[in-house]
């Protein structure tokens, strides 16, 4: 492609990433409205809070695989057009049901859609140039974070909130109408296949049974305790067993699976995929609990609450943008740290909003946000930069798309969960109940954090343990022997090696 061309592909992809970002990062607002004017039931809002991260993470891994077979130029259209469908479908429902349902489309059409727009940069730029092209996705995804709170509180506080929130779903109709054709226009055409060229496997039966195992994990946070959560806990469990072993029989089969057993036998992988679920889990339940307590439980109108959460996306996207200075440094140490941060935000949050009246306690919560955020920036893209460095060789392409998918899954897990312990709480629109659900969300948090603090810590140890033995061995080998352990050791890698891999768009 020319120099202009790729400028052209390079925007409609920023695009295109973008407004999937953006509609899940001001969709929270809107839920309250929603579940209003549609008269939904606890279950049901939290099914609308969970469906668009649970279908959004089933369809990453699948979906870049399908690419590599039928042409990223043909998942990018479909995923776009099925995104702008479901948007349609959303805006005009007139039951929850059919809500639950446009969000589900809208996740797998957007799940569709990344993984092609990832492709297409490192297809389309090399070099430097694609660092660049990288770093300006992960760009367009922050702003997103930033841009989508206020855009959704500024859309539902100017008119009737029972139509803002259909105004949400609708504005993304056109945007696509677009994009499609522009698409059609600017993309490259996929190269014909060479004779004799392996197609990639897409593991189909692994990505159902693991959206199962997901799904029955859900049922019991929205049902709550009784005979569903049983019954769901058990089809979960056997769903998992079923997974474990359908992948070491694809894997035998010389196909590609979700996870393949050298990445599970990685603790340096392991364990940042746990950091990673956590924190990814703790951003989204926060936003939830957030958004519900100062819009319900206070009255709060809907553009003061989006001026509530927008701080701390700005704060992460702030800290993103020097972030690989920050692991070249401190390493796995500086993730441990940033987590003991964040964990004391959440703390102060909980303490502001149960000691302070609502105006004040708004105030403090979004200060503290914006040192949350900070912190937060700090752990995501360095995380994901440390994590990634411990795939074994032939293993990158999966161990991303992994990574990404446990993010998504716990974004609807505890977004849901969240959500739940807001809803159900007896009285929990006004007063003391409301302060209460607001302090369960963020035990729950804390928990999960408490959790990523144990991972990141032992991931910590072991870095240090492997540094005493490569010591060892500089004392043994001397000189040339410590160069080479140090350039080789794929448990341990180079500092120097931090900056590029921190460039990687990671999941705002």
């Amino acid at each position: 492609m020319s120099g202009p061309g790729k400028r052209s592909a390079l925007w409609l992809c920023l695009g295109a990433g973008f407004i999937t970002l953006l509609d899940q990062s001001m969709f929270v607002l809107a839920v309250p409205a929603m579940s209003a004017s549609l008269h939904a039931d606890p279950g049901s809002v939290q099914w609308i809070l969970a469906s668009y991260s649970l279908a959004f993470g089933v369809a990453l891994v699948p979906a870049g695989r399908l690419g590599d077979i039928v042409g990223r130029r043909t998942l990018f259209i479909a995923g776009i057009a099925v995104f702008g469908a479901s948007s349609l479908v959303g805006g005009l429902a007139t039951d929850p049901s059919l809500v639950i349902i446009a969000r589900l489309l809208q996740g797998l059409g957007a799940g569709t859609l990344n993984p092609q727009v990832l492709g297409l940069l490192q297809d389309i730029y090399s070099g430097q140039d694609r660092a660049k092209a990288l770093g300006a996705y992960a760009a367009a995804g922050g702003s997103a974070a930033v841009c989508g709170p206020l855009i959704g509180g500024l859309i539902l506080s100017l008119g009737d909130p029972s139509i803002g929130w259909r105004i949400l779903f609708l504005a993304n109709v056109p945007l696509v109408l677009i994009l499609v054709p522009l698409a059609f226009r600017l993309l490259p055409r996929p190269a014909s296949k060479r004779a004799g060229t392996v197609k990639p496997s897409v593991d189909i039966l692994g990505s159902l049974l693991l959206g199962t195992v997901v799904v029955a994990s859900l049922i019991p946070t929205i049902y709550g305790a009784g005979t569903i959560a049983v019954t769901s806990l058990g089809i979960g469990a056997g769903a998992l067993l079923a997974f474990a072993g359908w992948e070491i029989l694809y894997h035998r089969r010389g196909r590609t699976p979700l996870l393949s057993a050298s990445l599970a036998k990685s603790r340096g992988y392991a364990l940042g995929v746990v950091v990673a679920l956590c924190q990814f889990g703790v951003g989204a339940g926060m936003a939830a609990v957030t958004a519900f307590y100062f819009l319900s439980g206070t009255g709060l109108a809907p553009l003061a609450a989006a001026a509530i959460l927008a701080p701390q996306a700005a704060g992460m996207l702030l800290a993103s943008s020097f972030s690989w200075r920050f692991v070249a440094r401190y390493g796995r140490a500086g993730i441990v740290y940033a987590l003991v941060g964040s964990l004391a935000c959440l703390v102060a949050k909980d303490l502001s909003v149960r000691g302070l009246d609502a105006g004040t306690a708004a105030l403090a919560v979004a200060g503290v946000g914006l040192l949350q955020g900070v912190a937060t920036g700090l752990v995501v893209a360095p995380n994901q930069t440390l994590t990634l460095a411990h795939a074994p060789v032939g293993t990158a392409g999966v161990a991303a798309g992994f990574y990404q998918l446990s993010q998504r899954f716990a974004a609807a897990l505890c977004s849901a969960a969240a959500a739940g312990m807001f809803l159900q709480a007896q009285g929990a629109a006004t007063g003391e109940a409301s302060r209460n659900a607001f302090h369960q969300g963020m035990v729950m948090c804390s928990i999960l954090l408490g959790i990523a603090l144990v991972a990141g810590g032992l991931d910590w140890l072991r870095e240090a343990r492997d540094g005493r033995n490569a010591h060892a061995a500089v004392v043994t080998s001397g000189k040339d022997a410590a160069t080479t352990a140090a350039v080789l050791t794929p448990e341990c890698p180079a500092a120097g090696t931090q900056r590029s891999a921190a460039t990687a768009p990671v999941d705002a």
